[in-house]
């Protein structure tokens, strides 16, 4: 759900971001999609599942994860995601050159 971050890393091209992009909504192996998606897209999905395993066994992630309400906690990695896409995009100007233009 932190799209605004996924987007940030992937690279400055539209399938590079498309494959960020989607790597939440395409599920199991990639070699399936090799005729469906272009090199690119599929390497944008690879790097969305490698942000997505680096953060949720960060131990900040999990500690952030531990704060939500025990009522809330089957959304908290969409609540927390949110969270730092919003962080993400008010300190902007900390992490890019480019003005984020909203």
């Amino acid at each position: 759900m932190n799209y605004l971050a996924h987007l940030f890393l992937a690279k400055n091209t539209p399938e590079s971001q498309i494959g960020n992009l989607l790597g939440d909504f395409v599920k199991g192996y990639l070699e399936q999609y090799e005729t469906i998606y272009s090199h690119e897209i599929i390497q944008g999905i690879k790097t969305h599942r490698q942000v997505d395993c680096f953060t949720d066994t960060h131990p900040i992630y999990l500690r952030s994860k531990n704060r939500i309400s025990n009522s809330h906690r089957r959304l908290a990695g969409i609540i927390i995601d949110i969270c730092y896409d919003h962080f993400l995009a008010n300190h902007w100007n900390l992490f890019a050159d480019e003005n984020l233009d909203v």
